[in-house]
């Protein structure tokens, strides 16, 4: 038993080429922003998690250019104690790398490029580690244009998830690891890259860091159980990079992991109450997946629904599936192919299996269908490597080009039908709409006095997040009552999500939905809260609040609102004295519109 043999190196030109391809097919799904839009003003919802990425993108270079700890920041959740950073999807390394375009252009900006090159990272990556499955480049750039642009990472891309599109850490990972099980390894580099690479990733996404903690382990045990010798003979270089890599991210990491799991505002998981896919679904991609519905335009795109996340196709899987044969004897594709079975298994598993694991509760388990995608998608290089070099064994002398050129035809197009039932699901270019600011955010928000919160009106809270957009492309010029980002619950240990906050933002979120509705208990709520808050600004902006808004806010606080460049604004410093409140008279179809919307 001899180490692996080396990987042989891939000339530059390749990478680039690579990179170029994926870049194409990026601009052509994004070609409404790219080409003809201004990638400064478009955004693909108002709404949901889009706003939320726009946010963290600006929220990093304000802090660090203000003095603020970006780890914790009451410029969302303000007055009800603010957000730890790290308990939420802040995008620290890809808002870190993109802070130059967005205090020259802004967080949409900023936001657009992020869409437009995460997924490009992402492919070459897996480009660089299909390398060790075939040598082919073609080969290798459909390996890698599969994991960059699986409906997985689609549907993510347009709900403004980063860190589910920016996911070269996994196939960079099993690279190195594969490094270290070859002779003439260099285990400190290796160790430093390793190490490079988890801080760039906790600072990206930790759902992510964790699933591929778990893909490694996996593939990690698959090489145990079947090559114990080509570990033993590694063990040292497997030590030193191991050593290496924990000191460096034990190091940067500690402060901030223990923020994380013990700092201010921090939250303990599950963060949402979390569900789980269907087997069936990796091969259905779902019902009306060419128009839009009601839930997912909520959550951040207006546009077409597209195929679930765990959907790969029926063609892929077969095609793979007939080439077992082929890539069988290759030890690396069994164990890809076991880890490929062990994740799709994940995406379905029982909730009281996942909740037994630590930090396993918080990750959503259909999320790991990004490691059966890149496993599937090395198994596709091995299979048409497979196929390619039988042709050759099958038609070896000088005579039978033609028929070799025949064969290699069909492998082709038995690849392009294997990706047809995929694309046919996709919707593109992908649908965008303008990023609105309304006039009183950009031309007032900045004149408030300092330390002045602003409340709006419809509430910012959960998905109904677009203030959050307004305020960071107002250059964060108020802190905002409220905002979409995980906070501690009543219980103060898990989500509000989970744990249901009431009080003032039970009553607010109430009386945003149902103005009509609104009690005398939610009007003497909200009345105390604000009182409490002062000073603090109202706005409502009309054509977003519903109707009947303006009438309860105003019988809550017993003081009329002055209207001011197209929103109604209420204006309440340490001084305000409150007039009286006005019950008002809740109709008889109240009860039953908010149980039935709850």
């Amino acid at each position: 038993m001899q180490l692996l043999e080396p990987a042989p190196k891939t000339r530059t030109s390749l990478h680039v080429a690579a990179i170029a391809t994926y870049l194409v097919i990026a601009l052509v799904l994004w070609a409404h922003v790219w080409f003809g839009g201004n990638p400064a003003h478009l955004i693909t919802c108002n709404c949901g998690d889009t706003t939320e990425q726009v946010w963290w993108l600006e929220w990093l270079p304000w802090a660090l250019t203000h003095g603020h700890n970006p780890l914790l920041t009451n410029a969302i959740w303000a007055r009800l104690g603010g957000v730890n950073a790290l308990s939420n999807t802040s995008w620290f390394a890809p808002a870190a790398v993109l802070s130059p375009i967005t205090l020259l252009l802004g967080p949409v900006a900023s936001s657009n490029v992020a869409n437009l090159l995460a997924p490009v990272l992402s492919g070459w990556a897996a480009f660089a580690l299909a390398g060790r499955f075939s040598q082919r480049t073609t080969i290798r750039v459909i390996a890698g244009g599969l994991y960059a642009f699986s409906p997985f990472v689609v549907r993510n891309t347009v709900l403004g998830h980063i860190d589910l599109t920016l996911t070269a850490y996994l196939p960079l990972v099993l690279l190195l690891g594969l490094e270290l099980l070859s002779r003439g390894a260099r285990p400190r580099r290796v160790g430093v890259l390793l190490g490079l690479l988890t801080i760039l990733q906790f600072f990206t996404g930790l759902e992510v860091l964790a699933i591929s903690a778990i893909t490694g382990a996996l593939c990690a045990l698959g090489v145990v159980i079947t090559r114990p010798r080509l570990v033993m003979l590694a063990r040292r270089q497997l030590l030193i990079a191991a050593s290496i890599g924990t000191t460096i991210a034990g190091v940067v990491l500690a402060y901030p992991l223990w923020f994380f799991l013990a700092g201010p505002r921090h939250v303990k998981g599950p963060f949402w109450p979390m569900g789980t896919t269907k087997p069936w679904r990796i091969i259905d991609p779902g019902h009306h997946i060419f128009t839009s519905n009601t839930s997912f335009s909520t959550v951040g795109y207006l546009g077409a629904k597209g195929s679930g996340p765990a959907f790969l196709g029926f063609g892929l899987l077969l095609l793979v599936a007939l080439s077992f044969p082929l890539w069988r004897k290759r030890l690396s594709s069994i164990i890809i192919a076991g880890v490929a079975v062990a994740s799709w298994y994940v995406e379905f598993s029982p909730e009281n299996l996942r909740a037994k694991l630590p930090f396993f509760s918080s990750v959503e388990t259909v999320r790991f269908a990004l490691p059966v995608t890149l496993c599937v998608g090395l198994l596709l290089a091995s299979s048409v490597d497979g196929w390619w070099s039988a042709v050759a064994k099958w038609w070896p002398s000088t005579s039978d080009v033609r028929r070799r050129r025949t064969g290699h035809v069909v492998i082709a197009l038995l690849v392009v039908a294997a990706f047809v039932p995929t694309i046919d699901t996709y919707s593109v270019p992908f649908r965008v709409t303008a990023a609105e600011v309304p006039a009183w955010y950009r031309l007032n928000a900045s004149r408030l006095a300092p330390g002045t919160a602003v409340l709006t009106l419809p509430f910012a809270y959960g998905v109904k997040s677009q203030p959050m957009a307004w305020q960071a492309e107002s250059n964060i010029d108020f802190n905002l009552i409220g905002g979409w980002a995980f906070v501690p619950g009543a219980n103060g240990v898990n989500d509000e999500i989970v744990s249901h906050l009431k009080g003032s933002v039970q009553a607010l979120h109430s009386l945003s939905r149902w103005p009509d509705c609104a009690t005398v208990v939610e009007e003497t709520v909200i009345r105390a809260a604000l009182l409490t808050w002062r000073p603090v600004v109202v706005v409502e902006v009309p054509h977003l609040a519903k109707p009947g808004t303006r009438r309860a806010m105003s019988a809550a606080l017993g003081l009329t609102p002055r209207l001011t460049n197209g929103a109604w604004v209420w204006s309440l410093s340490r001084s305000t004295q409150l007039g009286a409140l006005v019950p008002l008279t809740p109709r008889s179809t109240c009860r039953t519109s908010q149980s039935s919307n709850n």
